[in-house]
């Protein structure tokens, strides 16, 4: 059964996967394509490109899975939406002007079509999968848990209509507990704040990450907490934050920030919108295992992108273990709607972990070749490129690799990546010139796995999904010696855990960097130019790597040097 995943109904990170009997072929965002960061257009070259990579044409599909409930199924989520709205309206006239504006769109909303895709496919079956269900899904489904009980949680700003959700995942099959409704969503408090410090929302909430580490919490967070009712979740947030989740980029939302925030710094303000997420919801997750009597956790949902909270997860007491999504954003949704279909079509399916999530475009030899000799660039073919570039790393040297398929979410793990020596802390800055960007969290380190433990002293090899950047760990005094460019201010680093299996060329280049330095480790961070999407073809590696002046480009089998 060939099952077309599309996530076509949220403001950003439209995508399309394909799922082949259960298994996960192929995925890739529009944006990789349109060169639009974020982009949220329907997705029909997504859709086309998913497709190519299958080796599949549009007539093998035999259904189609849409994440996002059509705007008729939204109805009770809306519904909740707005009876929560007119409680909080009887006491705040904002809400109430708010409420009452609304009304209109609440109606007229219902025959807006939804688009489709082009030609047979539109022909197509296809049924559609809520938001958070496709995001439990993609959790679940590629969870490396078999048929074991789990937690299955998400968590993101909003989606249907809802912020969260809860599931217990046994036997092939996800059984609901709670949807949390959109107007407490902490996702989108946590979003106010980033347009607050400057940044975009949905796209920049980790530079605020890596800033609070800078800060103080305080006093922001018991400023927030004055208006936070810790024991209902059904009623979170007071009037107050109430419009911030309401107008979270407009001047009503942001004039509550900017008084939640007044006299602070920058810096401080980071630091107490970080504690406050993790306050709350660390609690509430640790409320959540014990109520369910689980250990093992599978996470999706924007806001596990926050890898400092996933590590905070991880730590408590009730929680043994837990797995993030690796496109834990709405870039994964396409992918939890097809499998969601799947296990729906076949009366439950156990997960089927994937050991690697290279599912997007390939670079090989062939189409290297064609856009090296398309731009008359000098390149050679090393006999021995892993020990080539090993020495050119040794040597401080800055290196591009773009090679084989395409990662599948927003991490890059090796083959849309950029390496350097960990040892000088100040190739932060230089990188970030480099690349036209503004980050306060330096660079991420790879590891090779059997050296993972002497550096991350909290990592245990169950830890699988630090094998896709989605947790921090505090590090070891070794690892301060020897990669103090990936450590943290907050002494923690989130580190790719790499296994030869996953990425033979990729292991191969950090096993004779360590052979030759000691050092097991470099640092990855993505090929991309600031505010781009990652490179996906072979002719945009190549554009980037001349933008950025990089010392060298593995390019398929070829090795580009910088050239005066």
């Amino acid at each position: 059964m060939i099952i077309l995943g599309i996530n076509d109904r949220c403001h950003h990170n439209s995508a399309a996967s394909i799922l082949i009997d259960g298994k996960l072929v192929a995925s890739i965002e529009l944006e990789r394509i349109s060169r639009i960061k974020n982009d949220g257009s329907f997705p029909h070259a997504a859709i086309d490109e998913a497709l190519a990579i299958a080796g599949l044409n549009a007539e093998d599909v035999d259904i189609v899975a849409k994440a996002n409930l059509s705007r008729r199924q939204q109805i009770p989520y809306l519904n909740r939406y707005y009876d929560h709205m007119a409680k909080v309206a009887k006491t705040d006239t904002s809400v109430r002007s708010i409420f009452w504006k609304k009304q209109f769109e609440r109606y007229r909303r219902v025959f807006h079509r939804r688009k489709t895709p082009l030609g047979i496919l539109a022909q197509k079956p296809y049924q559609t999968v809520e938001h958070h269900l496709a995001h439990a899904a993609s959790a679940y489904y590629a969870s490396p848990f078999g048929n074991e009980r789990v937690g299955v949680i998400t968590l993101d700003g909003v989606g249907d209509f809802s912020w969260g959700s809860v599931w217990i995942g046994e036997h092939g099959k996800l059984r609901h507990v709670d949807h949390l409704h959109q107007i407490n969503s902490i996702g989108l408090l946590y979003s106010a704040v980033t347009i607050y410090l400057g940044f975009k929302p949905s796209r920049h909430e980790g530079k605020v990450l890596g800033l609070a580490a800078f800060g103080k919490p305080e006093p922001l967070l018991s400023r927030l907490l004055a208006h936070t009712n810790r024991e209902n979740w059904d009623e979170l947030f007071d009037s107050k934050l109430v419009r911030v989740v309401l107008k979270f980029g407009s001047d009503l939302g942001q004039s509550v920030i900017k008084e939640l925030c007044a006299d602070l710094s920058k810096e401080d303000v980071a630091a107490g919108i970080q504690a406050y997420t993790e306050k709350l919801i660390c609690k509430w997750v640790q409320d959540q295992a014990k109520a369910l009597k689980v250990a093992k956790l599978a996470l999706a949902g924007g806001v596990f992108s926050n890898v400092k909270l996933n590590q905070l997860i991880l730590a408590l007491p009730e929680v043994e273990t837990i797995y993030v999504h690796p496109n834990m954003g709405d870039g994964g949704l396409a992918t939890g709607a097809a499998f969601e279909l799947y296990s729906r079509l076949n009366q439950g399916f156990e997960p089927q972990f994937n050991q690697q999530v290279y599912l997007g475009t390939e670079i090989n030899r062939d189409n290297a070749l064609a856009a090296l000799e398309k731009q008359g660039l000098a390149y050679e073919e090393p006999d021995n490129l892993a020990l080539t570039v090993a020495g050119l790393l040794a040597d401080g040297k800055v290196i591009a690799r773009a090679d084989g398929k395409m990662e599948y979410g927003p991490r890059a793990l090796g083959n849309r990546t950029v390496m350097a020596a960990c040892n000088d802390p100040t190739i932060n800055d230089w990188l970030n010139k480099k690349f036209a960007r503004t980050e306060f969290m330096p660079f991420a380190p790879v590891i090779l796995q059997e050296h993972a433990k002497e550096y991350f002293p909290e990592w245990e090899e169950d830890h699988i999904t630090a094998r896709f950047m989605t947790l921090t760990y505090h590090v070891s005094d070794l690892a301060k010696r020897n990669i103090p460019a990936a450590v943290h201010i907050d002494n923690t680093a989130r580190p790719q855990v790499l296994r030869r299996e996953d990425n033979p060329d990729y292991y191969d280049i950090i096993k004779e960097y360590y052979d030759v330095t000691g050092v097991p480790s470099v640092i990855n961070t993505s090929f991309n130019m600031h505010e781009e999407p990652i490179v996906r073809t072979a002719d945009e590696a190549i554009r980037a790597f001349q933008a950025a002046g990089l010392d060298a480009l593995v390019l398929g089998p070829f090795l580009l040097r910088k050239t005066d």
